[in-house]
């Protein structure tokens, strides 16, 4: 009798294997369904059962409160009014993808516009932009929604205040509008990991799969414009008690314009420090420590005499210690800043400068060694501060506690991404 029981619940369990597979291929299927437009320069695979199926919101659950509050906000998308499948395809109609569109079906209208005011906090909505089509924008959450009748697109991305008269002709016209399955010759190459970037035109791509309590990147990036170099010379970075670390090699034109934009950005002779760095080769390290700076504040007072005399404090902080390696000419250090939110040393060492907001980098000796990767990135997540205001970063520590990052050149013309992004639940 046991044994037949046994078998009993063997059998009720494979059942519901197979029937629990078969709805889940259904839904794969079903989500090749999904339309982009046919001028599509870009896809964002995001394959949401996989990542259901993986618990991803539940390991959020040790992340910091406001990594929390994230994932619960994303749990009730389930009750929105969309119909979501299995997959969502996103596209984009930029040769430099800055937001993404897609399309889905409205199941309760009611609904959807709860989601907007209660999920979302959006209050205001364009009734009618155009005869039937209703227009909404979320700034905090960079998301935008057009819908008319059943029809619904969503926009998810940056510049997409620009872009309200482009999803508003997307909305009120068929013309261009095709399939995925059609697109793709197979969708199922993009929906093999937790979330995907492709470049249509180029096969360059990111993946993002999610296992267990990280997720694990991969990337492929090629173009006949790129001659790289299989070997560089690197500074070793510190291997413990740090922040955030990382090198970049900038020799090719792009990466070589990508360094300089950054820069315009900050009160330097960005020009001139280009010229002279010569090396193509910057690095970081973010140390834990802090050392003591000191520091003059200038003020102006009315002596007895009703004249204006300068006054000097001198005044003692503590700040991060940070490491900035730049590669080139003798004359570059003359172009580098001695104040820049902090004060900074300099140690040259033949052909690298060091920039140093300790004093005692004199003292100190660097080493490098060769290696194939372009580019590295390492960062403690959980212990970035607060007050280094990076929004990218800010954002990735709600919900992960570190980021490690490798391009590697494999060929002149070619980069491989590898890393991994842990959660705070290992």
């Amino acid at each position: 009798m046991i044994k037949k029981g046994i078998i009993w619940i063997i059998s009720i369990l494979v059942v519901l294997v197979i029937i629990g597979w078969g709805i889940y291929i259904l839904r794969q299927q079903q989500s090749y369904g999904a339309i982009v437009h046919k001028k599509s320069k870009a896809l964002l695979t995001i394959s949401l059962d996989d990542i259901l199926l993986n618990q991803f919101f539940d390991k959020w659950q040790t992340a910091p409160s406001r990594g929390q509050d994230f994932a619960k906000k994303l749990n009730r998308l389930k009750d929105n009014g969309i119909d979501i499948k299995a997959n969502v395809f996103l596209f984009s109609l930029e040769e430099t993808p800055k937001s993404f569109y897609a399309f889905f079906d409205l199941k309760d209208e009611q609904q959807f516009l709860t989601f907007l005011k209660e999920g979302l906090a959006i209050d205001s909505i364009e009734r009618n932009a155009y005869p039937g089509v209703n227009y909404a924008y979320q700034e905090t959450h960079k998301i935008a929604f057009v819908w008319k009748g059943k029809e619904l697109l969503v926009g998810l991305g940056f510049d997409l205040v620009e872009k309200r008269d482009e999803m508003l002709q997307l909305i009120r016209s068929d013309e261009g509008r095709i399939t995925i399955e059609k697109f793709i010759h197979n969708p199922s190459t993009l929906t093999q990991k937790s979330l995907r970037y492709s470049n249509i035109s180029t096969n360059n791509f990111v993946e993002f799969e999610l296992k267990g309590n990280r997720i694990d990147v991969a990337g492929e990036f090629t173009s006949k414009a790129w001659n790289f170099p299989n070997e560089y010379l690197v500074r070793e970075l510190v291997d413990q008690h740090y922040i955030g670390k990382g090198w970049l090699n900038f020799s090719d034109i792009q990466f070589h314009a990508l360094v300089k934009n950054l820069l315009r950005d900050m009160p330097l002779e960005t020009d001139s420090i280009m010229a002279h760095a010569r090396g193509n080769y910057l690095d970081i390290e973010i140390l834990k420590n802090k050392v003591a700076q000191r520091d003059t504040i200038i003020s102006y007072a009315v002596d007895e005499n009703f004249e204006t005399v300068e006054e000097m404090t001198a005044y003692d902080s503590k700040v991060p210690e940070i490491r900035l390696g730049i590669q080139g000419d003798e004359d570059l250090s003359r172009f580098l800043p001695n104040k820049l939110f902090y004060q900074w040393f300099q140690k040259g060492d033949g052909q690298h400068t060091i920039l140093s907001t300790s004093s005692t980098i004199a003292q100190q000796h660097s080493k490098y060694h060769k290696t194939d990767d372009l580019a590295h990135l390492a960062i403690h997540l959980s212990d970035w501060p607060n007050e280094f205001k990076l929004s990218s970063i800010l954002l990735l520590k709600t919900i992960a506690s570190d980021l490690n990052l490798t391009l590697k050149v494999t060929h002149s013309d070619k980069l491989v991404l590898r890393g991994k992004i842990q959660d705070y639940s290992r």
